[in-house]
Parts: C-alpha cells; sequence; structure tokens
C-alpha cells in the first residue's frame, strides 16, 4: 500500500508545483486583457493594453535595442563557442580542465556579482558603460551554454564517421562540413537560440553596462513596474511568455528532426 502511494503523492506534489508556477503568468494574461487598469471586477474583455504597447516609442526602442544586442552577442557567441568546443574535443585533460572550471564559474557566479566584476574590469580598459563592453559581456556570459551544448554533442560523435569520410578521400575542411557540421547542427542551432534568450533577459549586465541615454527592454520594464505592475507590463509579459513558448516548440522541434534537416540538405549538395 505505501509503495502505491508514494507515487500517487509524487504526482500530486508535481501537479501542485506546476499549478504553483502557473497560477502568476495566467493571471498577468487574464489582467492584460482586462479593460480595467486596476485588475478591478466585472471583468471587460480588450485587447486596448496591447495595442498600447505598439504606440509606446520608448517600449518599441528598447525592444530594437534588446533584439539587436542579442543577435550580435548571439552570433559571436555561437562562432567562438563552437571552435572552442571543437578545440577542447581534440585537446587534453590539462588544457580542458582549467576552460571547464572558467566556465562552470561563469554559470555559478550570481549576475549581480559578475556585473559588478565587469564594470571594475572594463573601467581598467577603458570601455566603461559603452556598447562595446556590453555586448562583449553579453558574449561572455552566453557562451558557456554554447559550449556546454556543443561539447556534449561532440562526445557523442562516433569518430569513425570522419574516419570514413577521410578513407573515402575526403579532406579535413570537407568532412568538416560535410560529416561534422551536419552532426552537431542541430546542437549549435540550439546552442545559439539559448544564447540569444540568455542575452536577451539578462538585466544585471544590461543594468550595469548599458551605455547612458541606452535602455534595454529589460531594463525599461524594471522602470515601468518601480511604480507598480500596469496592465501594459501584463501585456507585455504575455507577449514575452507566448514567445518562450514558441521557443520550447522551436528546440523540441530542433531535436527530433534537425538532423534529419542537415543530412538531407547535404545529400542534395
Amino acid at each position: 500500500m505505501k509503495n502505491a502511494a508514494l507515487p500517487r503523492l509524487m504526482k500530486t506534489w508535481l501537479y501542485l508545483v506546476l499549478v504553483i508556477l502557473a497560477l502568476p503568468l495566467l493571471a498577468m494574461t487574464v489582467l492584460s486583457l482586462n479593460q480595467s487598469r486596476y485588475g478591478t471586477f466585472p471583468f471587460q474583455f480588450t485587447f486596448d493594453w496591447y495595442a498600447n504597447l505598439a504606440n509606446d516609442q520608448a517600449l518599441i526602442d528598447a525592444l530594437l535595442t534588446s533584439l539587436n544586442l542579442a543577435t550580435q552577442a548571439t552570433i559571436f557567441a555561437v562562432i567562438v563557442g563552437t571552435l572552442l568546443s571543437l578545440g577542447m574535443a581534440r585537446s587534453r585533460t590539462y588544457v580542458t580542465l582549467p576552460i571547464n572550471g572558467l566556465l562552470l564559474a561563469l554559470l555559478t557566479v550570481p549576475a549581480l556579482i559578475l556585473a559588478a566584476g565587469f564594470v571594475v574590469v572594463f573601467g581598467w580598459l577603458g570601455l566603461g558603460s559603452s556598447t562595446a563592453g556590453l555586448i562583449l559581456a553579453s558574449i561572455v556570459t552566453s557562451l558557456p551554454f554554447v559550449v556546454l551544448i556543443v561539447s556534449g554533442r561532440l562526445r557523442d560523435l562516433n569518430p569513425h564517421d570522419a574516419e570514413a569520410a577521410h578513407s573515402l578521400g575526403a579532406g579535413p575542411l570537407r568532412t568538416f562540413l560535410t560529416v561534422t557540421i551536419p552532426l552537431i547542427g542541430p546542437s549549435i542551432i540550439a546552442g545559439g537560440l539559448l544564447a540569444f534568450v540568455i542575452t536577451f533577459n539578462n538585466f544585471a549586465i544590461q543594468l550595469f553596462l548599458a551605455p547612458i541615454g541606452v535602455s534595454t527592454l529589460p531594463v525599461q520594464i524594471y522602470s515601468m513596474v518601480r511604480l507598480g505592475v500596469t496592465p501594459d507590463v501584463d501585456a507585455l509579459a504575455t507577449i514575452i511568455i507566448l514567445s518562450t513558448v514558441l521557443l520550447v516548440v522551436v528546440l523540441n522541434w530542433l531535436s527530433g528532426n534537425a538532423a534529419k534537416l542537415f543530412t538531407t540538405t547535404n545529400r542534395g549538395n
């Protein structure tokens, strides 16, 4: 009886945790559709708060700034992270061990402490609160996620695949483009998407390092909620939630289908 009751208890606890996590998201979504600015009843359905977002030029500018920052940081993080992962896969332990330790430190150090450290170091380098410093810090903080995902895929690769390509006359570059890239392509895309999300939402780094007069979306949201959460913020949060759900769906699709896509593309070529 006890053994049979344990799984039911664990499932009940899991459902309870999921409900607690989902309730704030659901509440924000509902309030964003209510005409009342203070969330009062009776509930009156409206899309006015979403229309207000489209007319908020400061918010649009902050969104474009965040998208630009995340795109630039992601491109560099994917390139550097992929090359670093390939180099680590071919290196000895005494080389990879300190690199893994540094990447782990970047993942575990609290964001506020890391941001404060960047301010000090960039002050020594003369970058200060500049666009270059903000992009560089965003690359550094998102790089470990790319390396983590791509390195994990590289460890699972069969070395005989590359050897077979070499035995058939393919050179190193052709082997890399036609064998290695299709096999690690899904992990590169997944790492890039994760780096994009990490950079887009990295509030601490952006708050500490953004140049004067430049506001990213997380910083803009922070300035909006200091006096209370309004339906405008609820509407914006709902859009971000839906975008995150869409991203999760894309990542799930990539995990199951991207490898086939890469392979089919290379066969066609």
